[in-house]
């Protein structure tokens, strides 16, 4: 059967600390209650454990045979994507959940990219639900937003902008290569596709510190390529286009995540030193070619979409009274993933 658009969704599972396979299944049938509101959409999961999800899964699913000792999901979703004939295809992870909006218009949507060869893309931003809300979450989507906006930690505990969410045209994703198979492990190989989309597809000149690989709680404090890649995706957050991911555990002992730093450090390599261009360069024109100062330009979009920052300053700083929670694990996890950025963050002022 011909499709429009494919949902590419890796799903891997190895007992090593990232809790049990009852709660992996468990976040794979939420994402997949999620997207139910469309029952035609043409979802792939390429997984290991095709045999025991075969019977309860209404997905297809694709047996993903991997040579690397360490789990690689950009080659998990290159190898699902050899199953699809659609025109666009969707990056969604398994321990995501699609707002309805989304959801709704993602047909619509992928159909601007069904044409043969087109460079333009759109990336969607992600709420980080906490392990508390994950656990009662009720699809009140709008609800999570609008407490993350206020400043509030209790049911959001932080906001990607520039994410592994990704619309795109299929034959262009495949000119381009595929995901670039020297990232194993966790981390890495979305951004540094991001990185060749953006030069095809570029939104603005980049800035002189495009090539910083420096995170932020909250969007405000944006700097480098992050910052860069938010002005392709805030505006879809206002328009409810929006994801939320499922708490799980990340112990760095797996060896999964213990690859974080390694694919950290090659991304930065690689956006020292860019490729050859695969194709045109064709610019998006979302901001006539220009780029405004994003915060302001972040401003701007919340309070035209009737979220006024004095009441809603969750994208610049926690809310007054707020305690960040920053456990001493998280604190450990940091200075071993990033001991510059650890280091550097104990003496910067807390953002306002």
């Amino acid at each position: 059967m011909s499709h429009d658009l494919s949902i590419i969704t890796p799903f891997h599972f190895q007992q090593s600390g990232r809790g049990n396979l009852d709660a992996a299944r468990k976040r794979l049938e939420a994402y997949l209650q999620s997207l139910s509101i469309k029952p035609s959409l043409d979802i792939l999961i390429s997984t290991n454990l095709k045999q025991c999800l075969s019977d309860n899964v209404s997905a297809r699913l694709i047996n993903d045979v991997q040579s690397f000792p360490v789990y690689s999901p950009g080659v998990a979703r290159d190898n699902a994507i050899q199953y699809s004939t659609a025109r666009a295809l969707f990056f969604m992870d398994a321990d995501l959940l699609c707002s309805p909006e989304l959801v709704d218009q993602l047909p619509e949507r992928g159909q601007r990219f069904g044409q043969s060869g087109t460079s333009a893309f759109e990336m969607y931003p992600c709420l980080y639900l906490t392990k508390e809300e994950t656990e009662r979450f009720d699809g009140d989507f709008q609800g999570c937003l609008e407490s993350f906006l206020r400043g509030e930690n209790h049911r959001v505990e932080g906001i990607a902008l520039a994410s592994s969410c990704l619309l795109l045209n299929r034959e262009w994703f495949l000119q381009l290569g595929g995901f670039d198979k020297q990232f194993v492990g966790h981390g890495g190989e979305d951004l540094e596709l991001i990185d060749r989309l953006c030069q095809h597809y570029p939104i603005g000149p980049r800035p002189d510190d495009y090539g910083l690989n420096i995170k932020a709680q909250h969007p405000g404090d944006y700097q480098g390529f992050r910052r860069y890649f938010s002005y392709y995706a805030l505006p879809h957050l206002f328009a409810g286009r929006f994801l939320v991911h499922q708490w799980h555990p990340r112990p760095l002992t797996h060896p999964y995540h213990k690859r974080r730093a390694s694919n950290d450090q090659l991304l930065e390599q690689m956006l020292a030193s860019p490729r050859p261009l695969k194709g045109p360069v064709h610019p998006c024109n979302d901001l006539n070619g220009e780029l405004p100062d994003f915060r302001e330009w972040m401003i701007r979009l919340q309070e035209e979409a009737g979220y006024p920052v004095s009441d809603y300053p969750g994208l610049l700083h926690w809310q007054e009274g707020i305690r960040p929670k920053r456990p001493l694990w998280r604190k450990l996890r940091k200075l071993y993933l990033n001991p510059r950025a650890f280091f550097r963050d104990m003496f910067k002022p807390a953002s306002r």
